[in-house]
């Protein structure tokens, strides 16, 4: 079974996004999947609750409904430091480390490079498609 760790950018787009982004089909095909577990944490659904209350607050009840349609598993958010990622961002890559993903899926290029360029045994950060083609080369 595979483990994606969701960034808040990537929730965001999924739930707003055009039917055929990335992140929408990425949700969409791993929610429905017996052989995927989709996992974001605690910080990425509050960082999500904010953004949306400042500047989409009309979109709060299908929030509330994507996350428990998705059966996404929201896992606490560590407060560490791990070498080579940005103090904003260790706690959610902590995160996914504490709860084993085994993809960790951002839209953040910063992000993204950290990981790709960390010492650290951290899980493969990809882009939403970069996730679809891994997952259209397991099927």
């Amino acid at each position: 079974m595979i483990t994606v760790f969701l960034d808040s950018n990537v929730l965001i787009s999924a739930l707003i996004g055009s039917a055929h982004s990335a992140p929408v089909v990425l949700v969409n095909w791993l929610a429905g999947s017996p052989a995927a577990e989709l996992i974001t944490g605690r910080c990425c659904i509050q960082e999500v609750e904010k953004n949306l209350a400042r500047k989409l607050p009309q979109a709060q009840p299908l929030w509330l409904q994507f996350v428990s349609a998705s059966g996404i598993r929201i896992v606490p958010c560590p407060r560490k430091s791990i070498t080579g990622i940005n103090a904003k961002d260790a706690a959610i890559v902590a995160a996914a480390v504490s709860a084993s993903a085994t993809h960790f899926v951002t839209g953040d290029k910063r992000l993204l490079a950290q990981m790709r360029a960390a010492k650290s045994k951290l899980p493969p950060a990809l882009t939403p498609r970069e996730m679809l083609e891994v997952l259209l080369t397991q099927a």
